[in-house]
């Protein structure tokens, strides 16, 4: 909760928080920065405002309204809603003047706010606590904290560059406090090699200063040595995959720099990604984290978690729940609602065996919801599931299925990181803990870059192994090709990481067009006297071209920044 205090008292003084774009002339002045930097108090509002603009649940589309998961932009999810924003993905509609999803001026704006905070915070005034008996030992502590900052804001701008470049390739590299009077057209795109190597730099640099473990209770959710190196992970497993390795599928775009890494040594990019997921892992004793269940992982005391690496903690609230509820429960809008694409991916038990679920096994189609991977039943509600006390009636012609509005198209709804237990008529609510980076994530990193440079190295079977024993499912088996161990590895991120913003991304990098035109798949629930038929079929055919492995830079922007370069296929 302090967290969430922290945001919104920062909102409310209104001081170099503004909202115009960060090629617009900042409202800063000096004045401003005075009053700001005069008590410790009041600047550290604005490092901890930096933490305002992480992603959550709700807000991982910016101009979704604040409902849509990235989920539903991809082969995971359909949103009920078909008006919804969101659904200019899918259909193919966004374009640079209508983008659903468009933090470029958010994450520069963060970005400004770490070059305010390094520029004035060796300014504070500590008047009020400096030699006060007191108060001992509160300047030192102050002190310590401000330094502390200084390296979080820093890696937060990492941070917020990596979220860039993940949409837009190279984007202008910003090393300093930019004044009024500078000259914005001197400002250019630079490349997406120079890009990663300043990220991977304040990720090394933060990683020397850093805490593994912020030592006080009220830095809890601040940024540690394990997020540079996680983080570094992330940056360097997106550096080897192949979009950032071909541009081929932007043929005769004059700045390729813009959109893909120069030539080199693939083997050497994939042990590099390797070695930066396994330095995360060699911190797990100093840092204490640990695989946890999936209940307290994605439940209201996850912010607790040994798991999570870096995360947003919300406030109590029951947002997320009036949206992804079964449509039944009163003040539910209906929202992302898990596809049959995604339920097909959880793997089947038989006589402790893990086969591919089909809907061509007789077995399997007679009850396809038995003996599943047990992560379907905590990340889905399946039709017939009691949900609080009563079943989820996900049939056609039940009260959660087709005929009522904004019902589930899919036949399935969102379970993963939902309250279950919130009674909406009385306006319950609960703590929502978003995982950014977790630790689950960083074995998956780990085993895929190894595969890739090493294959058959026996690491790849330890880690795999410990996602899917958490899991309850069996482990690799032995003898697989490096083809059928990279399926399995892609299998399972698409199942452990669903609804956590991941599978976006990784369809973009791995550049699988065929799972990104793939048609969108529901069931089709029909009760029977004896039970219920369970029919797929394709609900909405899915549009992607190729232009669409990165966002266009927005008009906006382009019309202050004529000399910038549009990314190919949207000029």
């Amino acid at each position: 909760m302090k967290s969430r205090i922290f945001i919104l008292g920062f909102l409310c003084l209104g001081i170099l928080t503004s909202c115009e774009g960060y090629l617009d002339k900042p409202l800063e002045t000096t004045q401003n920065e005075d009053f700001t930097f005069a008590s410790y108090s009041n600047a550290i509002t604005v490092a901890h405002s930096m933490y305002a603009d992480l992603p959550q649940g709700l807000t991982q589309i910016w101009n979704s309204g604040g409902s849509a998961m990235l989920a539903s932009a991809t082969d995971e999810a359909e949103f009920a809603v078909q008006n919804h924003n969101v659904q200019k993905y899918n259909l193919g509609t966004w374009k640079a003047t209508d983008m659903p999803d468009n933090p470029f001026n958010n994450y520069y704006a963060a970005i400004r706010k770490a070059y305010n905070f390094i520029a004035n915070a060796d300014k504070i005034n500590f008047d009020d606590v400096k030699d006060n008996p007191a108060q001992p030992g509160i300047y030192e502590k102050y002190l310590e904290d401000i330094e502390c900052f200084k390296s979080e804001v820093m890696l937060l701008r990492a941070y917020y560059m990596f979220e860039l470049i993940k949409r837009y390739g190279g984007v202008p590299i910003i090393k300093e406090k930019l004044d009024a009077d500078v000259d914005y057209n001197t400002i250019q795109r630079a490349s997406l090699e120079d890009c990663v190597k300043e990220i991977v730099y304040w990720c090394d640099e933060t990683a020397k200063t850093l805490p593994a473990v912020q030592p006080y209770e009220e830095r809890q959710g601040r940024v540690t040595k394990g997020v540079a190196l996680a983080l570094k992970s992330q940056v360097l497993l997106f550096a080897a995959s192949e979009l950032w390795n071909n541009s081929s599928w932007a043929s005769g775009y004059s700045n390729p720099e813009y959109i893909a890494l120069p030539a080199g040594n693939r083997a050497e990019r994939w042990e590099a990604a390797a070695e930066a997921a396994k330095a995360v892992i060699a911190l797990e004793a100093e840092a204490g984290y640990a695989l946890d269940t999936y209940a307290n992982l994605f439940g209201a005391s996850a912010y607790q978690s040994p798991e999570i690496i870096f995360g947003r903690r919300d406030g109590n609230n029951n947002t997320f729940e009036k949206v992804n509820y079964p449509i039944s429960y009163d003040n539910v809008t209906g929202g992302n609602c898990p596809s049959q694409n995604l339920v097909d991916m959880f793997q089947v038990l038989n006589n402790g065996v893990a086969e591919d679920f089909s809907w061509s096994n007789p077995a399997h189609t007679a009850d396809p919801y038995a003996n599943r991977d047990p992560r379907l039943a905590q990340f889905v509600i399946t039709n017939n599931t009691v949900f609080q006390s009563r079943p989820v009636e996900c049939w056609t012609g039940g009260i959660d299925g087709a005929g009522v509005r904004n019902a589930t198209p899919t036949g399935y709804y969102l379970k993963k990181y939902v309250n279950t237990g919130l009674n909406l008529n009385n306006n319950q609510t609960a703590n929502h803990t978003w995982v950014l980076i977790r630790l689950g994530e960083i074995y998956l990193n780990y085993i895929e870059a190894l595969n890739e440079y090493k294959p058959g190295d026996p690491d790849i079977k330890v880690y795999y192994d410990k996602i899917r024993t958490r899991a309850g499912m069996p482990g690799l088996p032995d003898g697989l090709t490096q083809d059928q161990v990279r399926q399995l590895i892609r299998q399972e991120r698409a199942v452990e990481l669903c609804f956590e913003g991941q599978r976006f991304w990784d369809l973009r990098r791995w550049m699988d067009k065929d799972a990104l035109k793939a048609p969108l798949r529901s069931v089709e629930i029909t009760k029977t006297d004896s039970g219920f038929d369970y029919e797929p079929y394709d609900l909405e055919t899915r549009t992607f071209e190729d232009k669409m492995y990165l966002y266009p830079y927005p008009q906006a922007e382009l019309l202050k920044m004529p000399h910038w370069k549009q990314n190919p296929g949207w000029e």
